[in-house]
């Protein structure tokens, strides 16, 4: 990735983290763990996670992609790109895999 599409990825970042402390109680702490920004411009797609109800959480963020594209067409006054957010569910999958690997040494000592 060049370092556009990363400057680009940094615009969204500090424009979405405001938005998340908006996030209602019921989807618990919310973070943003990645931002891919496409070579053309064209998508950001924003991964986030939620202590708890991700896709309320999700439903929350997608009803906001307007008021978000006028904030970064504030800042960034460029191409603006489609807005995507998607439930980041790497931290579940590492938890399963530590849960695995965790169950197979305690049952390969006996």
């Amino acid at each position: 990735m060049s370092k556009r599409p990363k400057m680009l990825a940094s615009v969204v970042r500090e424009v979405v983290a405001p938005v998340l402390q908006n996030c209602p109680p019921k989807c618990g702490m919310l973070s943003i763990t990645e931002v891919i920004v496409s070579d053309d411009f064209s998508y950001a797609t924003i991964y986030f996670s939620a202590l708890q109800e991700p896709e309320h959480a999700l439903q929350f963020l997608e009803k906001r992609t307007k008021e978000i594209k006028t904030k970064m067409g504030a800042i960034y006054r460029k191409k603006i790109p489609e807005i995507r957010f998607r439930i980041d569910d790497r931290v579940d999958t590492g938890g399963r895999m530590d849960n695995l690997l965790r169950g197979a040494e305690e049952g390969g000592d006996n």
